[in-house]
Formats: C-alpha cells, sequence, structure tokens
C-alpha cells in the first residue's frame, strides 16, 4: 500500500500537465532544505504568495511539493518544490517577471529565509497515460 502511495505522489503532479495526451511542457525543481526553525508550513505560505503572484499576472502555472516518505530519512526537512507552466511562453513570462523585473524579490527572499537549496532544474514534462482521474 506504501509503494502505491509513493507512486501515486510522484505521478499525480504529471495528470494535471495534460490533458490525455503527451505534448511536454516545461517544468522547474528546486531541491532544498528546511533552514532552522523552518516548518513546510512556512514553505507552503511563500507557495500560496507564489501563487498569488502568478494568479495576478494571469499566467496558467501550478506548484506541487514532494517530502520523502522513504529512502534516506536523516534530513526531516528535505524537499522538492515543482513549478510546471501550460507552456514555454508562460514559463518564460514567468521567470523574466519574477526574477528578471523583480516583482518576486521579497517572495524569493522569504524562500532564502525559509529553505537552502542545492540544485535547481529545469526539466521537459510529459503525460503519457492517465488512469488517476478515471
Amino acid at each position: 500500500m506504501r509503494m502505491k502511495i509513493i507512486i501515486f505522489a510522484l505521478l499525480f503532479p504529471l495528470t494535471v500537465l495534460a490533458d490525455n495526451h503527451s505534448a511536454s511542457v516545461p517544468a522547474e525543481t528546486w531541491n532544498c532544505s528546511l533552514n532552522a526553525g523552518k516548518t513546510i508550513d512556512d514553505v507552503l505560505a511563500i507557495s500560496a504568495a507564489v501563487g498569488a503572484w502568478s494568479k495576478s499576472k494571469g499566467l496558467s502555472d501550478a506548484q506541487w511539493i514532494f517530502t520523502p516518505s522513504s529512502g534516506d530519512m536523516s534530513d526531516q526537512g528535505r524537499f522538492v518544490l515543482m513549478t510546471a507552466w501550460e507552456n514555454w511562453t508562460e514559463m518564460g513570462n514567468a521567470l523574466q517577471g519574477f526574477f528578471g523585473d523583480g516583482e518576486g524579490n521579497q517572495i524569493f527572499a522569504d524562500f532564502n529565509e525559509a529553505a537552502t537549496c542545492e540544485s535547481r532544474n529545469f526539466w521537459t514534462v510529459q503525460n503519457p497515460y492517465d488512469h488517476l482521474s478515471n
């Protein structure tokens, strides 16, 4: 049962990104750990601020936070933050506004207070099938 939950947690975000076809969409991941005195609730609050900013700009995106439930559990504050966009233009507009134009400076400062990230990666995500929404 636990393996089914893990597989669901890993695959569920991909189902939201495509309308039952395998069109690719851009996604970004940050591999992070919580800073001392911070909790995942702090990261969720920051994610909500990103979502409010994104909505105010009319962007088509979504965000997920992955926390481990098996494997190396030595870092209890470890998490992966993933943001995906409907298409490459949306991603470009989001990154330009948030980072390039500085509109997300305060939100990003809050994020850096809450977490330290060891890597940031960009991905192309495809959804070859979806049995979860049936």
